[in-house]
């Protein structure tokens, strides 16, 4: 799974190009996704790259100006989509049908993180705009359920 970044054009618009923040958001959906690749593509890591690459996200994160000025705001946020994420990993293996199909919208949580940090630099109105134009889950459980 990758980040895909064609969100990249609406997201500096009603951010008003405010390419810390893409940083930002960026530097977050790469890490949520190696992290989601790790535990379901079982990807194998030795124990030198997988410390390697928590202490870049660390570095990178702590030094990055606008975690640092919202740091307050996004990290809840963060820590509520690492729970949802392992809550989804869960559900995604239930017996129960809506689990199952809910759990791809659990695991998403982590869009909310972007969609927040538009907020924060847009407002309610290029928040709203932006999540409109970007809400999507992925949708490979739909069929199986």
């Amino acid at each position: 799974m990758h980040f895909d970044t064609s969100i990249k054009p609406d997201f500096m618009r009603l951010t008003h190009n405010n390419e810390k923040a893409w940083q930002f958001v960026e530097l977050f959906a790469r890490r949520a996704h190696d992290l989601d690749d790790m535990i379901d593509d079982n990807k194998v890591m030795s124990d030198e790259e997988m410390i390697q690459a928590e202490l870049n996200w660390m570095m990178a994160l702590s030094t990055n100006s606008f975690y640092q000025a919202h740091s307050n705001f996004l990290m809840p946020l963060l820590i509520m989509s690492c729970n949802a994420w392992l809550d989804a990993n869960k559900w995604e293996k239930s017996e129960v049908e809506v689990k199952k199909v809910h759990s791809d919208v659990l695991k998403s949580f982590y869009h909310e993180v972007i969609f927040a940090v538009v907020y924060l630099c847009g407002g309610w109105n290029a928040m709203r705009e932006f999540t409109q134009l970007h809400r999507e889950y992925q949708t490979d459980n739909y069929g199986n359920v």
